[in-house]
C-alpha cells in the first residue's frame, strides 16, 4: 500500500474516533481525549499537505481549457486557477485549445504523460455522447480520464430573442407544426447540440440545428437579431444578457428549477411529473411515464457536468494530492465569492462522487444514442 493510502486510513481513522468521542458515555475519557485525537487528526492534514507541497514544488502545472477564451470553460479555469495554486503550492498555465467540440482539448489532456504535470476541465456530457456516438477520435470521460471532481452541472435554458414573437414554449410547438424551429450552436457534439436534439425529439418539435458559431456570444447575437429562433446555454452563461433584456429563456431543460432566480421565475420545466414533457407526451397521445422517465434521463447526463480530469494511470499519491488540493481550492472562500459576483455556479463532488453519476449518465446516454446520430448525420449533409 502507498504510504499516502496510508496516511489517509489513519486520518480516516483519526477523524471517525474523534466524531465518536463526541457522544458521552459513562466511563469514556472526556474532553481531553477528544482535544487530543482532533488536534492528531489535524497534524495528520498538515503532514498530508506538507507531503504534498514537497511533492510539487518547483513544478509548473498545465491547465487545458478544450474551447476558445471567454466562455463558460475559460471563466471557470480562471476562477480555480489562483485558488489551486494556493492550496497545491505551484504554479498553473492555462491554455486553451478550442475545436471539435472539445475533443481537440480532451486529446491533448488524453495524450499526456500520466505525472501529474497536466490536468485541464472537460465538458463531461457532450465529450460523453460524442465518444457513445462514434464521433472520430473523441476520448471517452468515463474510460480514457481520471477524474479529480466535479466544478459545476450543465444546466441549459431554451432562450430566444426578446423581440421574437415565440413567448412561449407553447409558441415553439406552434410554430414547429407549420415550420421547423432553427437552434443555433457552436459545434455539433457539444452539451447544447445533445440537449437540443433530444429534448426537441422527446417533445416532437421540428427542428433543424445551425452549427458555426464561434461562441455562445455569436449564436446570441443571430436569437436577439432574428436569424435563429433559440439558443440552449446554461443558464449562468446567458444570464446577463436575459437581464438585459436580449433573451428571453422559455424552458428549464431540468427536472428541478436551475436556481432561485427571479430571472427565471415562471420558466417551466422540461421534467418532472408536472413538466412540459409530460404535458407534451399526453397532448401528442405518447407515453406520459415514459417522458417523464426521458426527461429525467436527459436531465442526468446533461448534469454530468464540468469536470476536472487528469491522464490515466497517475501514480496513487499524485492523484491524491491533486484531488485533496481541488477541493481545498472549490471550497475556498475567495474562490466562492468570486464565482458569485461572476454568476458562476458551483455545484462541487469529489472524484468518486463525480466518477460514479459519470457512468450512470454514460448508462442513461446509452437510450439517446440514436436521436444524436440522426442529428449528427442531418448536420454533415
Amino acid at each position: 500500500m502507498h504510504a499516502f493510502q496510508m496516511s489517509r486510513g489513519w486520518l480516516a481513522w483519526l477523524e471517525r474516533s474523534a466524531a465518536g468521542w463526541l457522544r458521552p458515555r459513562a466511563g469514556r475519557p472526556g474532553t481531553l481525549l477528544l482535544v487530543a485525537l482532533c488536534a492528531l487528526a489535524g497534524a495528520a492534514h498538515g503532514q498530508e499537505d506538507a507531503g504534498c507541497r514537497a511533492r510539487f514544488a518547483g513544478r509548473t502545472l498545465r491547465w487545458i481549457v478544450p474551447s476558445a477564451p471567454g466562455g463558460g470553460f475559460d471563466s471557470y479555469s480562471r476562477l480555480i486557477e489562483p485558488a489551486y495554486e494556493r492550496a497545491l503550492g505551484v504554479q498553473i498555465v492555462v491554455e486553451n485549445h478550442a475545436g471539435a467540440g472539445g475533443v481537440v482539448g480532451a486529446q491533448i489532456l488524453r495524450d499526456a504523460a500520466p505525472d501529474g504535470g497536466t490536468l485541464g476541465i472537460v465538458n463531461g456530457p457532450g465529450l460523453l455522447v460524442a465518444a457513445l456516438a462514434g464521433q472520430e477520435h473523441a476520448p471517452n470521460p468515463a474510460t480514457d480520464f481520471d477524474v479529480l471532481g466535479r466544478v459545476a452541472r450543465s444546466q441549459h435554458v431554451w432562450a430566444t430573442g426578446a423581440k421574437s414573437d415565440l413567448t412561449s414554449i407553447d409558441d415553439v410547438f406552434a410554430a414547429a407544426a407549420k415550420r421547423p424551429v432553427i437552434f443555433g450552436v457552436r459545434e455539433a457534439g457539444g452539451t447544447a447540440f445533445v440537449d437540443i436534439a433530444v429534448a426537441s425529439a422527446l417533445l416532437g418539435v421540428d427542428r433543424r440545428i445551425v452549427a458555426g458559431f464561434r461562441g455562445n456570444r455569436d449564436a446570441s447575437l443571430a436569437a436577439i437579431r432574428g436569424e435563429v429562433d433559440l439558443v440552449a446555454y446554461t443558464f449562468s452563461s446567458i444570464r446577463d444578457r436575459i437581464a438585459a433584456g436580449d433573451l428571453r429563456p422559455l424552458l428549464q431543460i431540468s427536472t428541478e428549477p436551475i436556481a432561485a432566480d427571479p430571472l427565471l421565475q415562471g420558466v417551466p420545466l422540461l421534467g418532472g411529473p408536472g413538466g412540459v414533457a409530460a404535458r407534451r407526451a399526453e397532448q401528442l397521445g405518447r407515453d406520459v411515464a415514459e417522458a417523464v422517465a426521458d426527461a429525467g434521463a436527459l436531465d442526468a447526463v446533461i448534469g454530468a457536468g464540468r469536470l476536472v480530469i487528469v491522464p490515466r494511470n497517475l501514480e496513487p499519491a499524485v492523484f491524491g494530492c491533486l484531488e485533496s488540493a481541488l477541493a481545498a481550492a472549490l471550497t475556498d472562500p475567495e474562490l466562492r465569492a468570486a464565482a458569485a459576483a461572476a454568476h458562476r455556479p458551483l455545484d462541487v463532488a469529489r472524484a468518486a462522487a463525480a466518477k460514479a453519476e459519470l457512468e450512470v449518465a454514460g448508462a442513461r446516454s446509452n437510450r439517446f444514442l440514436p436521436i444524436v446520430r440522426a442529428a449528427l448525420e442531418e448536420i454533415r449533409k
